[in-house]
């Protein structure tokens, strides 16, 4: 039997000799995990930009190591540092134009260009 409460449950409710439990989403899972996928987007940039320094810092020893006559380090980092650049922006700058909300606002226009056409 489906059920909606007024905590905002959305859901089936099952009842069992040892008790009942419920099974569905409330508008607080949906809150809670819009605010994990924010969180992980953050963790994700500063993993990547931890990695980042951790492996250019590396690989400019390799390069003193190996002989500055040519130094080749300032390619890889300047590659990567765009491809990081870029995750910073997606990540807080512009999520809102290349996130899940522009997604989400996106299809509901959609769906309503096609309910009013159709």
């Amino acid at each position: 039997m489906t059920i909606h409460d007024d905590e905002g449950f959305e859901g089936v409710e099952f009842d069992t000799p040892v008790g009942s439990f419920r099974a569905g989403r409330s508008q607080q899972d949906d809150e809670y995990r819009a605010a994990r996928r924010a969180v992980r987007r953050r963790m994700g940039f500063f993993r990547h930009l931890s990695t980042y320094v951790t492996v250019i810092a590396g690989l400019l020893v390799i390069d003193i190591v190996t002989g500055v006559e040519e130094f080749w380090v300032q390619w890889v980092a300047l590659v990567w540092g765009v491809i990081l650049g870029v995750h910073l922006i997606n990540v807080f700058l512009f999520d809102s134009l290349l996130g899940r909300e522009a997604e989400r606002r996106m299809i509901e226009r959609e769906l309503r260009k096609r309910d009013d056409g159709g």
